[in-house]
């Protein structure tokens, strides 16, 4: 049986030190860091706003439970998810912390928590083949190029790494999606990178059940 020698061993450690160091260096040197640090910052905060604004409410103005009933019960279920998922397909019109709060309403907080959650990341889905689909219309093209010309120039710095951060953080996931589409960028990476969404709706959920 033939073993590596040491000099291979060592050469194969150099090689992954190396590799190392270099990655680091291009995430520093890039940004990148920065960038996570400050979306992760603004995840943070944006937990603590909504934290702070949802027991205010909860304790000197209304329930949330009750305002969360008299605002969806004229509605059926399948509705709501039906708009829920048009909007998370459609620029994420509506934020989805106020379907997270109708949750609470329901006796299974989680199984629907984990609905939205998928439907969320199917909408992501839907949005970036939308965006593939853009060519075809030239007049929405230039306006989704217009909106978002801030976002398609962060793109195209930090590309995957934004679709993650979008899913993850208030950055908004809809219109990044899109844009991830429209720049051809591949869906292999994109699905990978989108799985973050379904993090995201975990995170508020256990903020956002715990105040209801």
């Amino acid at each position: 049986m033939s073993t590596s020698s040491p000099i291979n061993r060592n050469a194969r450690t150099r090689s992954f030190s190396q590799k190392t160091w270099l990655t680091h260096e291009f995430l520093k040197r890039s940004g990148r860091y920065r960038f996570i640090g400050q979306n992760l910052w603004k995840l943070a905060l944006s937990l603590i706003v909504i934290g702070v604004i949802v027991g205010l409410v909860n304790h000197f103005l209304i329930d949330i439970d009750v305002l969360m009933e008299g605002l969806f019960s004229r509605y059926s279920d399948w509705t709501i998810l039906a708009v829920f998922f048009a909007s998370e397909s459609l620029l994420g019109l509506i934020p989805p912390e106020l379907f997270i709060f109708w949750t609470s309403t329901f006796n299974q907080p989680w199984l629907l928590i984990c609905v939205l959650a998928l439907l969320s990341y199917a909408g992501g889905n839907v949005s970036f083949f939308l965006g593939k689909n853009l060519q075809r219309f030239p007049t929405i093209s230039n306006w989704v190029h217009f909106k978002f010309r801030q976002q398609v120039l962060i793109f195209h710095k930090f590309g995957g790494l934004l679709i993650f951060i979008a899913a993850l953080t208030p950055l908004p996931f809809s219109p990044i999606s899109v844009i991830a589409g429209a720049v051809e960028y591949p869906f292999k990476s994109y699905w990978k990178m989108a799985l973050s969404r379904i993090l995201r709706f975990f995170l508020y959920g256990f903020l956002l059940l715990k105040l209801a």
